[in-house]
């Protein structure tokens, strides 16, 4: 994708962006066999735009992606969640630039990982650095109505609902509902 005028920059984060529980990092290839495994899960399929059915190709081509995007620079940043205490990969996350000012952030955490706040905590990780870039001043986080769990994560980072996007998503060709959930320069989990 090519650079955006006046979008925010994304350059890869040194040290890594990490807590006490989770880590981010580029994915590599190794991650390839666990992308793909957790990517057939019913769950993320029903609620992300991942490909369906989701095989390694898929898996190796997103790898791909996410590392021409680092190597690029300002297109957009993917993160693998890393359990830091195993070192093992509970899910993705990704910010890319929409227009001047605005980047969307969205995410999948793996079945056996849900449930234990990674998701959260790599939300508040990686928004609080999308806003060290002064040119940030909206970042979006969009849900298909219904996807309930999505939505608490997005409030519990900090996130405030907008509201539905009426047939706002577009998802394997088809136009569906979607929730709207924001953080803006100045609010409390903006940093």
């Amino acid at each position: 994708m090519p650079a955006r005028p006046n979008a925010p920059r994304f350059s890869l984060p040194d040290p890594p962006l990490a807590d006490e529980a989770v880590l981010l990092r580029p994915p590599s290839p190794a991650d390839v066999p666990e992308i793909a495994a957790a990517c057939t899960d019913p769950e993320i399929a029903r609620w992300t735009m991942v490909p369906t059915p989701y095989t390694p190709a898929h898996a190796r081509r997103f790898v791909a992606q996410a590392r021409r995007w680092w190597r690029v620079g300002r297109t957009g940043a993917i993160f693998a969640i890393v359990e830091r205490s195993s070192g093992r990969l509970v899910g993705m996350i990704g910010l890319e630039p929409a227009e001047p000012g605005l980047a969307e952030v969205g995410y999948w955490v793996a079945p056996g990982a849900r449930r234990r706040g990674y998701a959260t905590r790599a939300v508040r990780l990686v928004s609080t650095w999308a806003f060290a870039d002064p040119t940030l001043v909206r970042l979006e986080l969009h849900t298909m109505l219904g996807n309930e769990a999505s939505g608490a994560v997005a409030v519990k980072a900090g996130f405030s609902r907008e509201g539905v996007a009426r047939r706002g998503l577009v998802v394997r060709g088809e136009r569906v509902d979607g929730v709207v959930y924001a953080l803006v320069r100045g609010d409390p989990a903006a940093g």
